[in-house]
């Protein structure tokens, strides 16, 4: 078995496993309770996620150039590649090779909140108060300091994660489930054919009935160091978020979520990536 196929909104998507590792079944328990999963309490628990209104029309283009002039200055550093007339849907017709790809995104996906020219800070209150309790950036099972993501899906690529749970590194490795909420902004070339796929309800699902990889995934000839599920409840059905611009998704660290295949032939789409804990008191 060298390929595996997926649905995402009822389209079918082949991808290659080659030299993947091997796939098990989980054991006979259920990792989401209201101990290790934050968001137990939400009144959207059940499905595993929600997209919400979040940012109004100045906040959002304040955001979304912000993160334009910031990509487009390092293209132009890194790259020496003349950036006039870039945006963010049109990054793939300036970054053109997958070696040059990965030389942004390697900057791109381990930002800290001082990087940005906005007040990402300041949306953590707000954040807060959407689900009630107060939210940090630091994991406070570690002390240790969360990065936010600027994820960049060129058309037709394979920038995508496999489908994976965000807490199996930490059960897999130190048999810790790190309590945190995903969320997930909108920025540029966000449609039902790029939006981030989801598998809702997959967090309440027994252990016993995921198929997974126990140590990292290949997909598509990448490593990846999320682990790949192969299905869930003899499924492998995703549905992407319907999420809008100026709103954010929100899910649980649990729930089935990746394989987020654009679909777009000439649109580049851009998202922040970001999780936070619940505050100790």
């Amino acid at each position: 078995m060298e390929n595996l196929t997926y649905q995402i909104n009822d389209k079918e998507h082949s991808v290659s496993i080659k030299e993947s590792p091997v796939f098990q079944h989980g054991k006979d328990e259920i990792l989401s309770s209201k101990e290790t999963d934050i968001t137990y309490t939400q009144d959207w628990y059940s499905e595993g996620f929600t997209e919400v209104d979040f940012l109004n029309e100045e906040e959002f283009k304040s955001l979304q150039e912000g993160l334009s002039t910031s990509i487009s200055k390092i293209i132009s550093k890194d790259l020496a590649i003349d950036t006039e007339g870039f945006s963010l849907e049109s990054y793939h017709k300036f970054v053109k090779t997958d070696t040059d790809h990965f030389k942004i995104v390697s900057k791109t996906r381990d930002l800290f909140a001082t990087d940005f020219n906005f007040p990402i800070t300041k949306l953590y209150k707000r954040l807060s108060e959407l689900v009630g309790f107060e939210l940090t950036d630091i994991n406070t099972q570690t002390n240790d300091k969360v990065h936010i993501i600027v994820r960049i899906n060129r058309p037709g690529s394979n920038d995508f994660n496999p489908p994976h749970k965000d807490i199996y590194e930490g059960v897999d490795k130190k048999s810790i489930i790190f309590k945190f909420l995903n969320f997930w902004i909108p920025i540029a070339g966000v449609t039902n054919k790029s939006a981030l796929p989801l598998a809702p309800e997959s967090h309440r699902l027994n252990e016993n009935e995921i198929v997974r990889t126990f140590d990292g995934g290949t997909m598509q000839g990448n490593k990846y160091r999320v682990r790949t599920i192969k299905s869930w409840a003899r499924e492998s059905k995703l549905m992407r978020s319907a999420v809008k611009y100026g709103q954010v998704l929100m899910f649980s660290g649990h729930l089935i979520h990746g394989l987020a295949v654009n679909e777009e032939t000439d649109k580049t789409r851009v998202a922040l990536e970001f999780r936070l804990f619940k505050k100790e008191k």
